[in-house]
């Protein structure tokens, strides 16, 4: 594939994986509101169903490979570090973050990840970002942060224990980008997602189980679990991780600030949001960076 081809397809897969998570948060929202579901227990719930979801459907196309990644032993510390350090602990930290402060708060901290990125391969890989990368990184979160906080810092409540979980959530974005991408390319997206949903529910189910329903179940309630579990859960992390295989992890995780911009515009017609010029000036500020910053990678 033609390499500004490539890195074009990476970005869009991204961008829509963010997409994604962003409607994925509003049935969240919709689903807290309406029924007062935990949390936790959606967690569980939305990791289990991804998982079974995408394991059959990796059954189903490849039934002889199947099994594949769990027949070396060499794969394990990488797919227990994949699923553990990166798809559970994203979703702990930052459910942590947001009960130690608000969502505000525990967003933007997560946002800090392409910062951890950028260190972890000037420090591991020696390779040292593009000066124009780096300011790119800057304004795409300069943008999430005005978006989110409306340039207002008296929404931010920050204790230090929601701090710690805040940027672990963030580091846990960067275990995630970077660990499986080896197995990614030997077992597929497919499958390696589908196995780590599943085995991250299983961890989840430990702390809050899946049968352990506090709302009233309805046709309703179903579909904002169903929504956020397979188009917010399985979807946006299969094309989260087959974006990681066409493009570098700090565009990845720009790409998908996409997702507060996807909050906004559907909380538009659904809960009567209005945008202000900060908003607007916000939502700019991070599609521009975003693309300037996939045009700096093809260069």
């Amino acid at each position: 594939m033609n390499v500004k081809k490539q890195i074009f397809k990476g970005t869009l897969y991204a961008i829509v994986a963010g997409c994604m998570w962003g409607i994925s948060g509003i049935f969240g929202q919709l689903f807290f509101r309406d029924y007062h579901g935990s949390p936790l227990w959606i967690t569980s719930t939305r990791l289990v169903i991804a998982g079974v979801i995408l394991l059959t459907m990796s059954f189903s196309r490849d039934r002889k490979h199947f099994f594949d990644v769990w027949k070396s032993k060499k794969n394990m510390p990488v797919l227990f570090l994949y699923v553990f350090g990166g798809v559970f602990s994203v979703q702990y930290f930052y459910y942590t973050a947001i009960q130690l402060s608000n969502s505000a708060t525990a967003t933007i901290l997560q946002y800090t990840a392409p910062v951890f990125i950028m260190l972890y391969l000037l420090i591991f890989r020696r390779q040292l970002p593009k000066p124009k990368s780096v300011l790119f990184v800057i304004l795409a979160m300069a943008g999430v942060f005005l978006l989110i906080t409306n340039g207002d810092m008296s929404h931010l409540a920050i204790s230090p224990l929601a701090i710690l979980s805040g940027l672990l959530s963030a580091v846990a974005v960067v275990v995630y980008s970077i660990v499986p991408r080896p197995l990614l390319d030997k077992y597929g997206a497919l499958n390696m997602t589908g196995w780590g949903m599943m085995l991250a529910g299983i961890a989840s189910n430990i702390f809050y189980p899946i049968w352990h329903i506090t709302f009233h179940v309805e046709p309703l309630a179903i579909c904002y679990v169903l929504t956020i579990s397979i188009v917010g859960t399985a979807l946006a992390f299969l094309f989260l991780l087959r974006a990681f295989q066409l493009i570098s992890p700090l565009v990845v995780s720009v790409a998908t600030a996409t997702e507060p911009l996807t909050s906004v515009f559907v909380s538009i017609p659904l809960f009567g949001l209005k945008l202000t010029g900060i908003a607007l000036f916000a939502i700019v500020l991070v599609i521009v960076s975003v693309i300037l910053l996939s045009r700096s990678e093809q260069g």
